[in-house]
């Protein structure tokens, strides 16, 4: 059934449902035809709408490979009534959100909006299928970097790629179509326009709205969907299932290798391999929970198996998907497919309860959100005609059996099996089909229908297994037959040259042993299985003496050039033949020799590196006894500075300590526990904050804050002139000092004083400095935080002393704190963790669980001790390796793991505290070799592209924004001055405009595709509109002189007009604002508003002025040309709608024209290019 299947499918992606709406699982749908289309709505009572178009537009329909990909990238772009930009401001000022989604039997068009703009978005959508433009600029510049992009992404998730690629070898054609446009194929633009023009027929399309009005609803379609394609209705293929095998190299950087295996199974109107996929489970019903299904309970923390079941209009994939360690995948994918016999065999009525009941709740569940009532009405809708109810699905649910489950379980184990894996393909399990073997002494070859598929599909190539002779091809093995299993136990051996002796057990071992593979093998017995392999054999020449054979082959003297006494001059008279007069025999001689000499650098420069790689585990050992070593040297010279401080303290005694402490002996009978300190602490912070106003915004409760002293007597004098500023009142504490301000609550020289707190110092940010008494200055004291000095200065000598000696004290708790947290670190490096049970911020929670941090980081392949704190040193060092080595992407995806493990081990103060020291160091160095690319002048589109992706995901996007613009301004400014100027000034200020404006040209390209953020926009019309009026600076220098020229001046602003124009290429067009900018003399009113204006962009279509109506003219009018410029934004895009033709759906605001010249106003726009959706 359609619930259960998409529900199923998706539930993955599902998100929590409003509490408005949790109630409403089973709404009432309106399902009626206006004008051919399917319409169907729903009420929920929010305050926002959505209307979904599901085209049935699939992969299975398209006719060449890539095209649904590309179509769905192509759509909400230019269309005959709106431009890209113009669609994408009018959303953005309405708040609404257009996106697109691709299945392999729908294409889905969703706008998502505020309760009232349903008539604004129905037209957008109705214009977005009926008169789509797709301008071949669009599609190459825009539609086939986005495909490229997915596409890439898509093969670096094996989990996305396996699934592709089961359904290419399980239905061939059809459902077996790729959802993703290999780069390999080119899709035609025609094909592209052709396949839109055939899917857009309103009899391919079904419109479903939530929280819209039917009626209403129903009318707008009749409006805005009427004039669609007339061509038929797209006919639906039978699917057929093939079954086959393909093994992938995993592409991306994955710790756990992917297995699918799968079966045929039925369509998604069969509710009986839904209910089976839900009894066999994979996945915890509770978050963090273990999970009581029988997949479920085979999951660890680095393996896991899901049964799963994808139904179709007319066809179904069930199966088993594995995620596991390379030499884990094997034992998981046995035990898993165990369970799937086992129910073939028969389940209990209870365990059939169970799954019902869950199966119901995923029903009802995928009702909940909008997103799940698209997946299964929509497309229902679409394929049907009608929206299903709830209760008939829960109808046919009631009538599943344990008989319909285990018949369910035959017929997939009897179907041939659709085995992927992606990982490592030389350890991998393989299938056997079950087919008769013929009865030679030559086995039969392995298929490679997959590959050839495979190749023919996406044109890419991958690596081969390695080749067999004739008489020893592995044997490759079977699914098992569902013959009878107890009593007793057949053991069959293997035919001649199939894998020397290996053993099969029919009805027990899902997959059949080869021994001379090196793959693993699933269901061998357990003795083999566990067999350690063999060594590798010893090389029969040692790698530096093949080194060294190559470069004597080059015929060079090696050991001169590597003498001290190296001369060049006597080198190449020694190698090169003399006597020779003829200069082209001389360069051939040269060339020779060069090659040689370059021959002679990559062999050395290969050893080198074999060298490095052999030597790698040495140089992790080395770098970490030096870290502990320097660890050690700190706490040396802790030491030492305690021991030299032991004569003051003595000569000191305690009077001191009474003296700073004020009668602390008398309250040491408080302290005999640590809740008492506690207590007291509390206290302390408690009258604090109700005696100084304010101190609790600078100091709130942190558990061990405490107060060491008070200084009520001090006053803050002017660092330069030493004059009093006003009186203070110091506190310090045991991490931070407070200084308040005396203020009088009432007015006069007699009212009460009052302590407010003015600002509050981190101890660890301060240096506190004793200042000489002399002149005026006695009995001061100097506090430095970084730029920033203060001066405090008291009459009571014995006050600074004291807080001088709570200075100390202070500093040396911390620097033995410090001290104790470098030791802690230096141990857990060592790998002692009992060391660590004498602080106090170890805690035994987290090395007593079960979470593995080393194994979720992908570090070690076997279970490492939790306690065993060396994890980190080791991540340290492998984040610093890949940031050495430029290896951007291994760099960010190990930070994105570091990140995600942070909530597990918050458990343990001290691990938590050290590794996330780790990963800000790192982090910060990576962020900083990345944004130093950034702003390299010599890097390329793509580059551009990449780096700003990796700071993206590292959080950085402002950081990467404005590193990009400050160096491509530096880069116009630098191409700028090379112009030369010879005295021709038409010809200086063309080569000027060129330059200028085709950096900005190629810059606003690069933007966009780097950076996808609508909100980032605005940014970069504001660094546009700079470079402008920077250019327009120049040019009025150049062009206005004493001794004006009528000629040059207009040549000079028709070349500045030609260039300007190229602008309008990617929707940026500063006509206007060059007409302001260009004049002889800038306007002189509103100075000083017009130069602030050119730091600030107003982007009035950012904020949907323009959809408003004018309030009136004069408020309206701008005051400079900058400013009539900005605000005229996207008003060109408008007035040709108008003239087009095209009826606006909002009143547009009017700017006047120049001086009062009443010439309309066309403004700078900025387009996007923006993903819409992504395919599911």
């Amino acid at each position: 059934m359609v619930l259960i299947q998409q529900a199923l499918r998706t539930q993955s992606a599902r998100k929590a449902a409003p509490a408005l709406a949790r109630g409403l699982a089973t709404p009432a749908f309106t399902t009626q035809n206006a004008g051919g289309v399917k319409v169907a709505s729903s009420e929920d009572g929010s305050r926002t709408s959505s209307i979904s178009v599901v085209v049935k537009s699939g992969a299975r329909y398209e006719p060449a490979p890539g095209v649904a990909h590309v179509l769905k990238n192509s759509v909400f772009k230019a269309t005959n009534k709106r431009s890209q930009i113009r669609l994408v401001r009018e959303t953005e000022a309405l708040g609404g959100v257009l996106s697109t989604s691709l299945s392999r039997e729908h294409l889905v068009l969703t706008a998502e909006f505020l309760k009232g703009d349903e008539a604004y978005f129905a037209e957008a959508l109705g214009d977005a299928v009926t008169q789509p433009k797709f301008p071949v600029y669009e599609y190459n510049e825009e539609v086939v970097p986005q495909v490229q992009a997915e596409y890439e992404q898509a093969i670096h998730d094996s989990r996305v790629y396996a699934f592709d690629l089961a359904h290419q070898l399980a239905f061939r054609k059809g459902l077996g179509n790729s959802l993703f446009a290999s780069p390999h194929t080119a899709v035609d633009h025609s094909t592209l326009v052709s396949f839109a023009q055939a899917s857009f027929a309103p009899s391919n399309i079904a419109v479903f709205g939530q929280n819209v009005d039917a009626g209403k609803l129903a009318s707008l379609v009749s409006d805005f969907f009427a004039s669609g394609s007339s061509s038929s209705s797209i006919s639906t293929p039978q699917s057929q299932y093939y079954g086959g095998e393909v093994r992938i190299p995993a592409v991306g950087h994955s710790s756990t290798d992917e297995l699918l295996i799968a079966f045929k199974g039925a369509a998604r109107t069969e509710v009986d391999y839904a209910v089976l996929a839900v009894l066999l489970g994979g996945q915890a019903s509770v978050k963090w929970g273990a999970g009581a299904s029988p997949l479920a309970k085979l999951a660890t923390s680095t393996s896991s198996a899901k049964a799963f079941n994808l139904g179709y209009s007319d066809a179904g994939l069930f199966g088993i998907s594995v995620s596991a360690k390379t030499n884990d995948v094997a034992d998981v994918a046995t035990k898993a497919l165990s369970e799937l016999k086992n129910v073939a065999k028969g389940v209990s009525d209870e365990l059939v309860k169970q799954a019902v009941a869950k199966a119901k709740f995923a029903a009802a569940a995928a009702l909940e959100t909008r997103e799940g009532k698209t997946l299964v009405l929509g497309e229902q809708l679409a394929s049907g005609g009608e929206a299903p109810a709830i209760d008939d699905i829960f109808a046919k649910l009631d009538k599943v059996t344990g008989e319909s489950l285990a018949k369910a379980a035959k017929n997939a184990l009897a179907s041939k099996p659709t085995t992927v894996a992606v990982g490592n393909t030389h350890a991998l399990p393989c299938v056997r089909f079950n087919e008769p073997r013929p009865e030679t002494g030559r086995p039969r070859a392995q298929s490679n229908v997959g590959a050839k598929l495979l190749k023919k599909r996406q044109s890419v190539a991958y690596s081969a297994h390695p080749a067999y002779e004739a008489g020893s091809v592995p044997a490759v093995p079977s699914l098992p037959k569902l013959g009878p299993v107890a009593g007793s136990v057949e053991r069959v051996s293997t035919p001649t040259g199939t894998g020397g002796g290996a053993s099969v057990l029919p009805g027990l071992a899902p997959f059949a042993a080869r021994a001379p593979s090196p793959a693993t093998q699933i269901g061998a017995p357990v003795a083999k299985e566990r067999q350690e392999q063999p060594q590798a054999q010893a090389q029969p020449l040692s790698a530096r003496n093949e080194a060294e054979n190559q470069l004597l082959a080059t015929g060079l003297d090696v050991d001169q050039l590597a003498s001290e006494g190296f001369k060049p001059e006597d080198f190449l008279k020694q190698n090169l033949p003399g006597g020779r007069s003829d200069a082209p025999a001389q360069m051939d001689d040269l060339r020779r020799l060069k090659g040689r000499l370059e021959g002679a650098m990559k062999i050395a420069e290969t050893e080198l590196q074999k060298s490095v790689f052999n030597n790698y585990a040495d140089f992790v050992l080395i770098s970490k006894e030096i870290a502990t070593l320097e660890n050690e040297m700190i706490e040396l010279k802790g030491v030492l500075e305690e021991w030299r401080a032991v004569p003051e303290l003595l000569e000191g005694g305690s009077g001191d300590d009474d003296l700073l402490m004020g009668g602390a002996a008398g309250r040491r009978a408080q302290r005999n526990s640590i809740a008492d300190l506690a207590t007291l602490y509390k206290s302390q912070l408690s009258a604090l904050w109700e005696n100084v106003e304010g101190s609790q915004k600078f100091l709130p409760y942190t558990p061990g804050r405490h107060i060491i002293t008070e200084a009520p007597s001090f006053v803050e004098l002017n660092p330069a002139t030493y004059k009093p500023k006003q009186p203070v009142h110091l506190v310090l504490l045991n991490d931070a000092m407070l200084v308040s301000v005396k203020k009088r609550r009432g007015p006069g020289i007699g009212g009460p004083v009052r302590l407010v707190a003015e600002r509050c110092f981190n101890l660890s940010e301060i240096v506190v400095v004793d200042l000489k008494d002399g002149g005026d200055l006695q009995n001061a004291v100097k506090i430095k935080r970084g730029k920033e000095t203060i001066i405090f200065r008291t009459d009571k000598p014995e006050e600074k002393k004291m807080l001088l000696l709570a200075f100390k004290k202070v500093a040396e708790e911390l620097m033995n704190k410090k001290r104790k947290e470098m030791l802690n670190e230096a141990e857990a490096r060592k790998g002692d963790p009992s060391s660590l049970r004498g602080y106090r911020d170890y805690d035994g929670s987290f090395s007593s669980s079960n979470f593995n941090p080393a194994a979720a980081l992908g570090l070690v392949s076997g279970d490492v001790p939790s306690r065993d704190l060396s994890w980190i040193g080791d991540f340290s060092d492998e984040l610093a390796v890949d940031v050495s080595t430029r290896e951007f992407e291994d760099a960010v995806v190990l930070i994105e793991k570091g990140k995600s493990i942070l909530p597990k081990i918050s458990g343990d103060a001290h691990a938590s505290q050290l590794f996330r020291s780790k990963l800000d160091s790192r982090t910060s160095e990576l962020v900083s070799a990345l944004l130093n690319d950034l702003s390299d002048h010599s890097i390329r589109k793509s580059g551009v592209v990449r780096t700003t992706s990796w700071l993206l995901r590292l959080g950085q996007g402002e950081r990467a924004r404005e590193t990009f613009l400050s160096a491509r301004g530096a880069l116009v400014r630098k191409r700028a001055r090379q112009i030369k100027f010879e005295g021709d000034i038409s010809m200086y200020i063309s080569e000027l405009a060129m330059v200028c404006f085709t950096l900005i040209k190629n810059t606003c390209e690069w933007y966009m595709a780097a950076f996808k953020d609508n909100s980032m926009a605005s940014g970069f019309v504001r660094w546009a509109s700079e470079q402008v009026e920077i250019y327009a600076e120049t040019f009025r220098r150049q062009v206005y002189g004493a001794d004006q020229n009528g000629k040059v001046i207009e040549e000079s602003l028709e070349v500045t007009k030609a260039h300007g124009a190229m602008l309008r290429d990617v929707g940026l067009d500063f006509t206007f604002l060059l007409d302001g900018l260009l004049r002889p003399q800038r306007p002189t009113t509103n100075t000083a508003r017009s130069s602030s204006s050119s730091t600030r962009l107003r982007d009035d279509a950012l904020s949907g002025s323009h959809l408003r109506p004018p309030k009136s003219t004069a408020s309206l009018a701008p005051t400079s040309a900058v400013a009539m410029a900005r605000q005229s934004i996207f008003l060109q895009q408008g007035q040709a709608g108008v003239g087009n033709g095209v009826a606006r759906p909002r009143e547009v605001l009017k700017a006047e024209g120049e001086e009062g010249r009443g010439r309309p106003a066309s403004g700078a726009g900025f387009a996007r290019d923006d993903a819409v959706g992504q395919a599911q």
